[in-house]
């Protein structure tokens, strides 16, 4: 992608640190930048080329290969790729990645080949040694539903209302939905945990809830790092009894859609990275390692962005 190797750390007037704080990103992407892990997005690269008072060119190929993402809304085109209901583009393609691995992240035994079986055929798609989970079916067909109903609302204001409908997408028809004290479409009645990390306790849901949104709605502009921030949040009040990892994720996919951020979509073979990012931002030792974990996502999506809109 560049011309010539660019080492960020030179700079007499600017350090990393505050190259990074106006770029608006972590310093430990500003690094990755350096060594070739990660490449800057068009938006980037224009601030990096004034901090450095240099032209655009020096850090490019060849600009006219540089996909805009700034030309986009990725709302608008994965409403109208949904209503026209066809294959092999991007709306397709999110339904599938999107949903296989969310739900594997949190143990489905389908595999990606049977969820894309699922969403272009509506039927699965077994070998002669396979045993499925009722479960992990239900909650993958949900999960397409799902997707589609955030698709249609993601311009609407985040509310606890939306959130708990999201939650019985997910779960109606499963086995949980028939426990009486699962509470689909509900806060939770019985205390939960995640690891180390203690959740909210089901009496201080509510509570907790609204504190949390009232915050995220009084922000004037919405940035990517408000997003992870308040899916750090909500992942550590864990309001449901089960599926808040997806409702987590889903929401943030929502709200990048409405403020016209790049989403992010978190892949099961960087869920321990994704996992010890959300520990250590719980526990008030580190954010960028959850944050830079997000934006590695949305590098993964930004290439499927590219591949069917180009």
């Amino acid at each position: 992608m560049y011309r010539n190797s660019v080492d960020f750390s030179v700079s007499i007037l600017v350090s990393k640190k505050e190259i990074a704080e106006i770029v608006g990103v972590e310093p430990a992407t500003i690094s990755k930048y350096e060594s070739g892990m990660l490449e800057p997005n068009i938006a980037s690269l224009k601030k990096l080329a004034k901090i450095f008072e240099v032209s655009l060119d020096i850090f490019l190929n060849d600009a006219e290969d540089i996909f805009n993402f700034d030309n986009i809304n990725i709302l608008d085109v994965l409403r109208e790729q949904k209503y026209m209901k066809l294959k092999g583009n991007l709306y397709h393609n999110t339904q599938i990645a999107f949903t296989y691995n969310t739900n594997h992240i949190e143990g489905s035994t389908l595999t990606e080949e049977q969820t894309r079986f699922i969403f272009e055929t509506n039927t699965l798609l077994f070998d002669k040694q396979t045993i499925a989970n009722v479960n992990d079916i239900i909650e993958t067909t949900n999960h397409f539903k799902l997707i589609d109903y955030m698709i249609d609302i993601a311009s609407e204001p985040l509310n606890e209302e939306m959130i708990k409908e999201f939650h019985k997408i997910l779960k109606i028809g499963t086995s949980d939905s028939q426990k009486d004290w699962f509470n689909v479409g509900k806060y939770k009645k019985l205390a939960n945990s995640v690891g180390e990390i203690k959740t909210v306790a089901p009496k201080d849901v509510d509570k907790n809830m609204q504190k949390l949104l009232n915050w995220y709605n009084s922000l004037t502009q919405v940035s990517f790092k408000d997003i992870v921030e308040f899916h750090a949040k909500f992942e550590k009040i864990h309001p449901f009894q089960d599926g808040n990892g997806r409702i987590g994720r889903i929401i943030a996919f929502k709200e990048c859609l409405k403020h016209n951020i790049i989403p992010f979509i978190i892949l099961d073979k960087d869920k321990l990275f994704y996992y010890q990012g959300l520990k250590e931002y719980q526990l008030n030792k580190e954010k960028g390692y959850l944050i830079d974990t997000c934006l590695n996502a949305q590098d993964q999506y930004k290439k499927m962005i590219e591949l069917y809109l180009k």
